[in-house]
């Protein structure tokens, strides 16, 4: 770290993180979109950095929560999809990091505002739900869908290397606009999900620390509080209705684009 970069606050990190953990595996959208523009906004941590520890913290806290997952209800994984769409990630990520480091911070922040501002209207309800249009069912050997997962698996990887994110932000609308079944099994999508995340976010976290923007220290303090809400996360994911917590997310993530959006620079001493 830079002797003139402000140091995070580590108690608020901490807080941030357990947070992001929960709505993480609860939602299956990573935890990035909550961690990325609050540790930047009240922790104080410059934004590109603050992608890189985000990830390192959601590829752990990923772990668990697939782990939960798999006592809690194995069968809502669908690991096949969850692999296709991690294979186009993979690429995707390589692409996200040679963003991240070309993206003036003023022009990544305001790009990263408008991703949570997509994500949050989506998830509060108001835009109008649509006919899935691959049909009701998802089949691996079936080209065309295929296609579309490792295009959105693509996709998912630049967000995810890009802003910080696991990937889920993209790979549970992108399921759920496609096909019925995962439109109609919320548990199910969430699930599958996370799977594809725990590569996605392995890849972006190394490809973050070769380029120093992981500050593993903080990672190790924020880590051991985040596992344990990670794991309470997959479990209230069946206990609370699912239209309730994407309500409560998505004025989450409008709240935070506002406040980042209109966060102004630190002024250099």
């Amino acid at each position: 770290m830079n002797e003139n970069e402000t140091r995070p606050n580590t108690a608020v990190a901490i807080v941030i993180a357990c947070v992001a953990a929960l709505l993480s595996t609860m939602l299956g959208i990573g935890g990035g979109v909550v961690m990325v523009p609050l540790l930047t906004l009240f922790a104080r941590m410059p934004m590109k950095r603050t992608a890189g520890t985000s990830l390192g913290v959601i590829f752990l806290v990923i772990c668990v929560g697939v782990i939960a997952q798999e006592l809690k209800a194995p069968q809502d994984i669908h690991w096949d999809v969850s692999l296709v769409l991690a294979a186009g990630a993979f690429s995707g990520t390589f692409v996200g990091r040679w963003l991240n480091k070309k993206l003036p911070d003023k022009l990544f922040r305001y790009a990263f505002c408008v991703v949570l501002v997509i994500v949050g209207i989506r998830l509060l309800g108001l835009l109008p739900t649509t006919r899935p249009f691959l049909g009701a069912n998802l089949s691996i050997t079936n080209p065309a869908d295929a296609g579309y997962l490792l295009a959105a698996g693509l996709f998912a990887g630049i967000v995810a290397a890009l802003f910080g994110l696991g990937g889920g932000v993209v790979a549970v609308p992108a399921l759920a606009l496609a096909y019925g079944f995962y439109q109609q099994n919320f548990t199910a999508t969430r699930a599958t999900s996370l799977g594809m995340i725990l590569p996605t976010s392995l890849i972006g976290t190394v490809l973050h620390w070769r380029a120093g923007n992981v500050d593993l220290k903080l990672v190790a303090r924020m880590a051991p509080f985040a596992l344990v809400f990670a794991a309470l996360g997959v479990m209230v994911a069946y206990e609370v209705p699912a239209a309730t917590l994407k309500v409560i997310f998505g004025a989450l993530l409008l709240g935070a684009s506002i406040r980042l959006a209109l966060k102004k620079p630190a002024r250099k001493s």
